[in-house]
């Protein structure tokens, strides 16, 4: 029986959902889906110059797990440049370290510790319209802009 696998900590989400070439009508069903672990690979390994270790520690998982998240991502990436397809960034088995919410109407980004209670009201705009980021992304909710 093989063994459990370590949920990946991330320390942020992405600022986008995903992307698609400028030509084209978004064919979800042909999309390549990057999970948020690969893009948290290559956020610290390519964007923040960090070394494999490193990184291993922040997601705490061993190096020879990372490098294979990072070939994986790279693959997808270059699979999605190369055959023009679009990608969506969603999914994965990790944990955050903070809730993350967003106003639908501001576009504010509110970070709260795990344990916080999801706010009523923006604090940039006052707006009702928040939704989780959280949900968003690891599970693809569907209903917000972000996601359909």
């Amino acid at each position: 029986m093989p063994r459990s696998k370590n949920l990946r900590m991330l320390q942020e989400l992405p600022i986008v959902k995903g992307f698609r070439p400028m030509w084209m009508r978004p064919r979800y069903g042909q999309s390549v889906v990057l999970n948020l672990e690969e893009y948290e690979v290559l956020r610290l390994i390519d964007y923040e110059g960090k070394i494999h270790e490193e990184v291993a520690g922040m997601m705490n998982v061993s190096r020879p797990t990372v490098t294979r998240i990072y070939e994986s991502a790279r693959k997808k990436l270059s699979t999605a440049l190369v055959e023009g397809r679009s990608f969506l960034i969603e999914g994965g088995e990790i944990e955050l370290s903070e809730h993350h919410y967003l106003c639908e109407a501001c576009h504010h980004r509110i970070s709260l510790p795990p344990m916080a209670e999801k706010p009523e009201l923006c604090p940039a705009c006052g707006s009702e319209r928040i939704i989780s980021l959280n949900d968003c992304f690891i599970r693809g909710c569907r209903r917000c802009r972000r996601c359909r």
